[in-house]
């Protein structure tokens, strides 16, 4: 018989499959269940799996779910009160993670935030004009600042100290770099389904390695517990 948490885990990734499927095929597939699933999902593999439970990642989740409530079709109905309740979500994962550095090595910052800049400017040189079409420029930039700030945290915690608890940053940097990318291509670009169906699945794995990553440190707080007990 399959563990309920890994069932969880197998559910999580079908119904962001499906959700990313009913964006290219509404006709075929309502979104309406799908598209508000994925977050409360996490919530519950985060709180049966996480030996202490980070009261920071909760409310970033709950920050998560008021962005998606307030696209009525996420990806095409594009609000700023949306943008809003995302980027306060990233704010959220870069306190959590300022509280886990110990040592910074000031050349590897310089180089992280040289790279960054480079990755960042190109998107948002080719996006410009849809930003400004939109009236969301203000919003977008705020969203791309904290998601930055996020990628550049995870990067340096996991370059610092290159383990697989940290190699989950890793993962959820990288997929939240591509689902802006994919979703800025989308929306200020030419609207392409393939596009969107990317941007869905990488929005979605973000917040899916982020909540991993957060689940095995705090498997640390047990094993401190343990030692602390035997002393």
């Amino acid at each position: 018989m399959i563990n309920q948490k890994i069932l969880l885990n197998f559910i999580f990734f079908g119904v962001i499959f499906l959700d990313a499927l009913g964006a290219i095929s509404p006709t075929y597939l309502d979104r309406k269940v799908t598209m508000f699933a994925s977050f409360p999902l996490i919530f519950v593999i985060y709180i049966l799996n996480a030996n202490k439970k980070n009261l920071f990642f909760l409310f970033a989740l709950v920050f998560n779910f008021l962005g998606i409530c307030n696209f009525n079709n996420p990806y095409q109905n594009y609000n700023s009160d949306g943008l809003i309740y995302h980027t306060i979500t990233f704010v959220f994962y870069c306190i959590i993670l300022f509280q886990h550095f110990k040592k910074v090595n000031v050349k590897l910052v310089l180089k992280l935030v040289t790279l960054l800049v480079v990755f960042v400017c190109i998107p948002v040189i080719l996006f410009f004009e849809g930003m400004n079409q939109m009236f969301i420029f203000r919003e977008t930039m705020f969203y791309a600042f904290s998601a930055s700030l996020f990628v550049f945290s995870a990067l340096l915690l996991y370059i610092s100290n290159k383990t697989k608890t940290n190699s989950f940053l890793l993962f959820s940097a990288v997929f939240v770099f591509l689902s802006s990318c994919f979703q800025g291509g989308n929306l200020f670009l030419n609207s392409n389904d393939l596009l969107n169906f990317f941007a869905i699945i990488c929005f979605n794995l973000t917040h899916y390695y982020m909540c991993w990553y957060l689940i095995k440190y705090s498997y640390r707080y047990k094993s401190t517990k343990y030692k602390s007990t035997d002393k």
